[in-house]
């Protein structure tokens, strides 16, 4: 009758140890699960931190052209006022600066025919560098292409800007 009794127990203690072991696979899982899923956020915060670098900022230096004082009389509502200008032209490719150097009569007058046709309350207004400076970008770019088939104007600058 002992050994029956101890037979049960032992009967009794075989789906409690089952259980407790899947118990604990079933939370090492769940551990590992969480940890990949931690490893894998990190990683993708670490992949977004990084800036986003234009390809052919990888590949080339950037190069700059300053030009220096412009200034242009701007319409305003009751009288003209003047616009004085200093920018910078950036290329990935020194060449392309050269051809500009070598038209920069045409250039200089694309950007005064440009800024004199500008009103003096849409150049006092908030955020209007940036438009401004692809405005002046695409123009270059128009003027180079018509004189030398050349499209290596990356960026327009504004390295100083006063309007009185």
């Amino acid at each position: 009758m002992a050994d029956e009794a101890k037979q049960e127990n032992k009967s009794k203690k075989i789906p409690l140890i089952i259980a407790a072991v899947v118990l604990v696979i079933a939370l090492a899982g769940a551990g590992g699960w969480w940890y990949f899923q931690q490893q894998a956020k990190s990683m993708v915060m670490a992949v977004d931190v990084e800036p986003q670098v234009p390809v052919a900022a990888r590949v080339k230096k950037p190069v700059f052209l300053e030009l220096k004082k412009f200034v242009v009389s701007v319409p305003g509502d009751d009288r003209l006022h003047y616009l004085m200008m200093e920018m910078s032209v950036m290329s990935y490719n020194q060449d392309e600066l050269d051809k500009l150097q070598d038209f920069l009569p045409v250039i200089r007058n694309a950007v005064i025919t440009l800024l004199s046709k500008q009103h003096y309350n849409d150049l006092t207004q908030l955020g209007v560098m940036e438009p401004l400076q692809i405005a002046l970008r695409d123009k270059l770019r128009r003027v180079m292409n018509d004189m030398a088939s050349s499209n290596g104007i990356d960026q327009v600058l504004i390295t100083k800007m006063v309007i009185q």
